[in-house]
């Protein structure tokens, strides 16, 4: 079975733009064929105070699972030097992947909840979704991306840094 699914990029730790860039090409290489690329965006640090973040967020096209595809996602963060703790608190992060909608797909699952339970609280997510999936519709919310970012009550301040420049695509 194929998927088309959205995943949201963030990184405050290191090289930001690179930590961003060497994951997006990570993930064509071992989960399959990247479609779109949004901008990237700059914002405040969601829930603690530390460098702001760069995100950004990509549509692929996989036939992993998406259990398959977390664990691929973790081992990637892993292999870009993101230490997870015990405590899943917030803290800075090298690279932080998460999968945020999978196309007519629901996951509810100890280690994986799609559409994610909180994307529609952050603009951060939203905003780069909103670049690559305008019309998408959110599998529960059943309104499309670019809807859930004009209600978004978020008010971090969300400021356009750029496109990536993906090397070898």
């Amino acid at each position: 079975m194929e998927y088309k699914v959205l995943i949201s990029l963030g990184s405050n730790k290191g090289i930001r733009e690179k930590n961003i860039e060497k994951a997006i090409v990570l993930i064509q290489k071992d989960l399959g064929e990247i479609l779109a690329v949004s901008s990237i965006y700059e914002t405040p640090s969601w829930g603690y105070d530390d460098n702001p973040y760069l995100n950004n967020a990509i549509c692929l096209v996989t036939e992993l699972s998406p259990l398959e595809m977390m664990n691929a996602l973790l081992e990637i963060e892993l292999q870009l030097g993101r230490k997870r703790t015990e405590i899943q608190n917030y803290q800075a992060r090298t690279i932080d992947l998460d999968i945020v909608l999978i196309e007519g797909v629901i996951v509810d699952h100890p280690k994986l909840q799609v559409p994610h339970p909180r994307m529609n609280l952050r603009k951060f997510v939203l905003q780069p979704l909103t670049d690559i999936a305008p019309d998408w519709i959110h599998e529960t919310e059943q309104v499309s991306v670019s809807d859930l970012l004009l209600k978004c009550k978020d008010e971090a301040e969300i400021k356009y840094y750029g496109k990536i420049p993906l090397q070898g695509r």
